[in-house]
């Protein structure tokens, strides 16, 4: 008889630790969910007063390069990192390691799904869970179980990563399509002599309800340098930031332009008219797919009813010969 009250002490006790395991990993999906860098906070609420209500939030603060073990969860490639940061923030993470936390948050969601479904089946078979609910579980097939438990960290593990890189391709998109206009108001501005700094404060300002992603870009740019930071590095962060070619060939234009002395005037009203053309192709190059999207959609539509109509009285006939 103690040998088998101590057989299912130790049963349940595996039982029970499985069960303290789930509540330590929601909780700790909670604390993190509930995380907020409070001095990052107040710096985002400063920068929206300085830079007027509805204005890009221009606090920034300096991503952590991962070390160690956090090396194997977090790319390499310092532009995704930063989308990904860029991302992050805009819901309100602005942590140093918001990119760290990000991944770790995708393991933890993805191992969540098979410690509930396996942790309930536990439970369901301790009996520590109601008679029906248990019953319900236990009589559920196993197969059933083990294909929630995929499923759920399939969808854990890059569920948070396909809507990140959806919100960034629709980001660098918006970027894309508003960076000629950007381009004309620099251009503008600067012919009308104001500095490049001044211009880019100026145009990151003006356009900031259009294309607020632009904004922000600019204005970060130009907080960057009054801070003191080198130009060069920081335009070329800004275009890392960005991820679009069109921001990279900008940010060489205008150091090329300062460090050999051109005239800062004819290189961005060139570039500018590089970009209208650029735009002007891509909508032509746009136009022109479209007959070919349409014969493939027409063709799905409309050749079974030429078929219908073609071959029908053909089997009619044939059906009242033979």
């Amino acid at each position: 008889m103690m040998q088998l009250q101590d057989g299912l002490f130790a049963g349940n006790a595996l039982y029970y630790l499985a069960a303290l395991a789930l509540v330590l990993l929601v909780s700790g999906g909670v604390g993190f969910l509930a995380q907020r860098d409070r001095p990052a906070a107040r710096m985002r609420g400063l920068a929206v007063r300085h830079g007027g209500p509805g204005g890009p939030s221009l606090a920034k603060i300096a991503e952590e390069t991962p070390r160690g073990l956090a090396r194997a969860l977090i790319p390499e490639d310092p532009s995704e990192r930063a989308q990904i940061q860029f991302q992050l923030a805009k819901v309100g993470f602005t942590h140093a390691r918001a990119v760290q936390h990000f991944f770790v948050l995708r393991l933890a969601l993805a191992v969540l799904p098979p410690v509930l479904v396996f942790g309930t089946f536990a439970l369901a078979r301790a009996g520590l869970l109601p008679a029906d609910a248990a019953r319900a579980v236990l009589d559920f097939p196993r197969i059933g179980l083990m294909q929630i438990a995929a499923v759920g960290t399939a969808a854990g593990f890059y569920g948070p990563s396909y809507l990140l890189k959806s919100r960034i391709a629709a980001r660098q998109n918006r970027i894309r399509k508003a960076f000629p206009n950007a381009m004309d108001l620099l251009q503008i501005s600067v012919e009308a002599g104001l500095g490049l700094d001044a211009a880019m404060s100026r145009v990151g300002s003006e356009i900031h309800k259009v294309s607020p992603e632009i904004a922000y870009e600019f204005l970060t740019l130009q907080n960057e340098i009054g801070a003191g930071r080198d130009r060069e590095a920081a335009m070329f962060d800004m275009a890392e930031r960005m991820g679009v070619e069109e921001a990279k060939s900008f940010a060489l234009v205008i150091i090329q332009s300062l460090q050999f002395g051109t005239s800062l005037t004819t290189a961005l009203k060139s570039y500018a008219k590089e970009m209208r053309e650029y735009r002007e192709l891509a909508a032509q190059e746009k136009a022109n797919r479209l007959p070919v999207q349409m014969s493939v959609v027409m063709s799905f539509l409309m050749l079974p009813a030429l078929f219908l109509i073609t071959l029908t009285p053909i089997i009619i006939r044939y059906m009242a010969i033979y």
